[in-house]
């Protein structure tokens, strides 16, 4: 997963304008954000399955791929119907164009005003792909959820080498910068449902009679809603913490943004491999529901925290090793190299204290505890991030200084989630409370 960003990153950084890569940063922040919102059709859609393989019914299981597609589709078609008034919001607000004239400098803002117009240009293409994207995360969900994690392997895979082609080709050969990465990575998203629909339609078709008709089931609908609905407002809390970073990371001046965008990128690598034992937490821990096994659930949340902490001490090794030429691959321009030296040694940690907060959520949504991930998600933004956030204001600190600031403001929000879901778990195990 994580490959479609660095992939970009990279091309983007080798380029003679740090505002490039500060554009689709900026853009890519947001379409992620807004995209994340509806991250329970991924979420969601894999632990009622996983659930409904445990009980072993059939036509539940594609009652719920059917009425996540649906929901899909017509999500995406209202976000490209309503760009015009998220789009240019979200991408002001990300920016701080909005406290410009108070704050920065005239020269600044001329930047500023250079990075959201590339912005622009990359969200004209990007917001093309919406029905897609979403498609994507109900059918990866669905995939997870019946423990066939090959298919959500092919499709990534197959979505990134065409992302990287193409990159190459448009951005490369043919000199179109931000436009060919966008071009590059809707042509990704389309190829990843196409092949994720061919794998439905080649291995389940024996099971579509068993359906009484293509429309989505409005109970099961109902049921996904009521799950979703604390997913939605946990995945919106965590998606605003990255946007605040984002935008306070802005406020700072391109160069900045350009150098949070690499690591963030590193941050993107660890969610994502970490999150292989989350996925696989949801699959286990959600047929275990469905069949009410409690010592199975015990004996899986066992197993994914002890492999989850080893994958975690490798990244931890393998950053602190590596982490220079990773940068160095990622960008040639010498003013984000230095800053991204400067603030790595926050991203070689990271994978340790982040690393149970990514494996509880896999075990919570498997067991559709959903209602504690919200609370625990808004005790860390609203309590401990945000919090840092107005520290850092308050102390009127110089760039350099206040940028630690926002990195440790992260830190300690992986630190409170993964504190707050360790200790409902613990409590939620002593009394067999999981069903």
């Amino acid at each position: 997963m994580p490959l479609l960003g660095l992939v970009d990153t990279a091309v983007l950084g080798h380029l003679d304008n740090a505002s490039y890569l500060a554009g689709v940063a900026l853009s890519s922040t947001l379409f992620t954000s807004v995209f994340w919102l509806f991250g329970f059709l991924r979420m969601g859609t894999c632990g009622m399955t996983a659930q409904a393989v445990g009980q072993r019914n059939t036509i539940r299981i594609l009652q719920l791929l059917l009425s996540s597609s649906w929901f899909a589709i017509a999500t995406g078609a209202l976000l490209i119907l309503l760009q015009s008034l998220w789009i240019p919001f979200g991408l002001e607000l990300l920016s701080g164009q909005a406290t410009a004239d108070v704050h920065l400098s005239q020269a600044l803002q001329q930047d500023q005003q250079q990075v959201v117009n590339h912005a622009m240009l990359y969200a004209d293409w990007r917001i093309l792909g919406a029905p897609f994207v979403l498609l994507n995360y109900g059918i990866i969900g669905w995939f997870v959820g019946r423990q066939n994690t090959k298919v959500p392997l092919v499709m990534l895979i197959s979505a990134n080498l065409i992302n990287i082609l193409l990159d190459l080709v448009l951005v490369l050969y043919l000199g179109m910068g931000v436009e060919g990465v966008a071009i590059a990575t809707l042509a990704a998203d389309v190829s990843s449902v196409s092949i994720g629909l061919g794998f439905i339609l080649n291995r389940y078709s024996s099971e579509f009679p068993l359906l009484s008709g293509w429309l989505p089931n409005w109970i099961v609908i109902k049921e996904m809603i009521q799950v979703n609905r604390y997913i939605f407002v946990r995945t919106g809390t965590l998606l605003l913490t990255f946007a605040l970073f984002t935008s306070q990371g802005a406020r700072l001046g391109e160069t900045y943004l350009a150098a949070n965008a690499v690591l963030l990128t590193f941050l993107l690598l660890i969610s994502s491999a970490l999150d292989g034992f989350a996925h696989g937490a949801e699959a286990l821990v959600g047929e275990a529901c469905g069949k009410r096994d409690h010592p199975y659930v015990m004996k899986v949340i066992k197993v994914s925290l002890l492999w989850s902490g080893a994958s975690a001490i490798l990244l931890f090794m393998a950053f602190g090793v590596g982490g220079d030429a990773l940068i160095h691959l990622l960008t040639d321009l010498e003013a984000i190299q230095t800053l991204a030296h400067d603030y790595l040694l926050w991203l070689v940690f990271m994978p340790l204290i982040g690393t149970w907060c990514y494996t509880f959520d896999g075990v919570f949504i498997g067991a559709t505890k959903v209602r504690a991930m919200q609370n625990v998600m808004l005790i860390s933004t609203c309590g401990v991030f945000i919090p840092m956030l107005i520290i850092i204001d308050y102390a009127d600190l110089p760039v350099e200084q206040a940028n630690h600031g926002l990195w440790l403001g992260m830190m300690l929000f992986m630190f409170s989630r993964s504190l707050g879901m360790g200790l409902i778990s613990g409590h939620y195990s002593k009394h067999r409370r999981w069903f």
